[in-house]
């Protein structure tokens, strides 16, 4: 186990935790308030579409994610000890384009920041270069490679049109939570389980 050095950058560490489960409840409850709804073939940004509840739940899931993953990279950029933490600011970029997910709707080219949350493909990356203590830990590095070849396969399945349109939500689901897993296991390693203490 890694442990961070200041209570407060534990604090925004632990923020790493969130996304992923805010994300997908949120999205969860907005699907299930859409009559015909299909999980494995509509992407979550579908719902932006539908006015009422369903367009607030997604707005909830993608700035409460967005913001999370923002507070997050600012712990990880008190532990980098850099004055420039690339991968934080990685991480900050991509958490700024969640929140233009909950701001813009679908088709809307604010909508993911004009897709530059695709800077996710490097962020883990980034990251695990800049801090000595994620490189020597076994976990943080297997979760980098994963969540990077991941994001690269997702991408590449995209570009090559190799992902069926009856599963596009199902594959973007899969994708963004291998990818929103990092934050988890990195905030683990970094302040631990504080429940099991």
């Amino acid at each position: 186990m890694i442990e961070a050095r200041h209570s407060k950058s534990a604090k925004l560490l632990a923020m790493g935790w969130v996304p992923l489960p805010w994300f997908l409840f949120w999205v969860t409850v907005g699907g299930l308030l859409v009559p015909g709804y299909n999980w494995a073939a509509q992407h979550a940004s579908e719902l932006t579409l539908v006015p009422g509840l369903p367009d607030i739940a997604i707005k909830i899931a993608a700035i409460g994610s967005g913001s999370a993953f923002i507070l997050f990279a600012t712990g990880l950029w008190m532990e980098s000890d850099r004055r420039i933490s690339w991968g934080a600011i990685s991480w900050i970029v991509f958490g700024l384009a969640m929140i233009s997910n909950g701001i813009w709707i679908m088709g809307d080219p604010r909508h993911g920041f004009y897709a530059i949350g695709i800077i996710n493909l490097i962020a883990p990356a980034l990251s695990i270069a800049e801090n000595r203590k994620l490189t020597e830990d076994r976990y943080a590095y297997a979760v980098t490679v994963v969540a990077s070849l991941a994001s690269v396969l997702y991408l590449w399945l995209n570009l090559t049109g190799n992902i069926p349109n009856e599963l596009g939500g199902l594959f973007q689901r899969l994708f963004s939570s291998i990818n929103s897993l990092w934050p988890m296991v990195v905030a683990w390693r970094m302040i631990g389980i504080r429940a099991s203490r």
